[in-house]
């Protein structure tokens, strides 16, 4: 009990010990190993993993990452609410709004999505989309009208997609790499992007702070570095799984699943440091 609460429930409910540490990350990284497993063999012969897959979830990574930002307006003073507050409880509703009860929340709503779109019988994605904006209408739009710096957001923004594009364009043009023959690769990029140039400039000029432990000892450094290392890991992740499909053909849908859980934790900690720009 003791170990579980110094390493899981305090960095939840203790402001100045909160966070991620080494212990945790590790575990919840295994976690999410095993759950990433478990839901290739379960999807694998059921739904094509592409872009179109993505772009279905897409809206479910902005559920989490809106429902996340509430709690941030919560602990900034900026939201007074008796039912959203940390707490490590399950049984409470604030639990659900920062990890990991986010995630478990968002995971079961885009199995329910999944159940929606007939998994069982040939997917329609549609089905899993449109359910998926119904779900992240209420708090994607809360957020967007407490927003007190557009300016930040939009320009960051423009800054992020504009260097992501201008890294797949030199790369795709002057290297033989085609990077962007796969659209997967591209969201990687920008997916990493968003993470590295949102929580740099976050942390650089707003006093934010980074929780996970590798990427803080990055920042420390320096911001910028965090993005470069960011960017390079996302072009080399992408070279490499391009490289493993080429001599193995039969592999397409392993390559494009590994594609999407790096897109998808790029985008939601990223868009998560970006929505928070929003709200300072």
């Amino acid at each position: 009990m003791d170990f579980i609460k110094d390493f899981f429930i305090d960095p939840i409910i203790n402001p100045a010990n909160s966070g991620y540490n080494l212990v945790n990350t590790v575990i919840y990284l295994i976690l999410m190993i095993f759950a990433c497993v478990a839901i290739y063999f379960l999807l694998n012969k059921k739904i094509k993993f592409n872009n179109n897959f993505l772009t279905a979830l897409l809206p479910y990574i902005l559920f989490g990452i809106s429902m996340r930002v509430i709690m941030h307006q919560v602990e900034a003073g900026l939201l007074v609410s008796d039912l959203i507050r940390k707490t490590a409880n399950p049984l409470e509703i604030g639990f659900y709004f920062f990890t990991p009860g986010i995630w478990i929340l968002t995971f079961s709503l885009v199995i329910i999505g999944l159940l929606i779109s007939e998994i069982w019988k040939e997917i329609k994605l549609k089905r899993l989309f449109y359910f998926g904006l119904i779900i992240m209408a209420f708090p994607l739009i809360y957020n967007l009208l407490h927003f007190n710096q557009w300016p930040v957001f939009l320009g960051v923004t423009i800054l992020i997609f504009g260097v992501a594009s201008l890294v797949c364009y030199l790369i795709n043009k002057f290297t033989k790499y085609k990077i962007l023959n796969d659209k997967l690769n591209y969201f990687i990029v920008i997916g990493q992007g968003f993470d590295g140039i949102a929580s740099a400039i976050a942390i650089a000029f707003f006093n934010f702070s980074e929780q996970h432990v590798l990427s803080n000892v990055i920042i420390q450094i320096h911001p910028g570095l965090f993005v470069i290392i960011k960017l390079i890991i996302a072009i080399l992740i992408c070279y490499s799984l391009d490289d493993y499909l080429k001599e193995n053909e039969n592999k397409e849908q392993l390559v494009n699943f590994v594609k999407l859980i790096i897109a998808i934790l790029g985008l939601a900690t990223g868009l998560a440091s970006l929505f928070k720009l929003g709200i300072i």
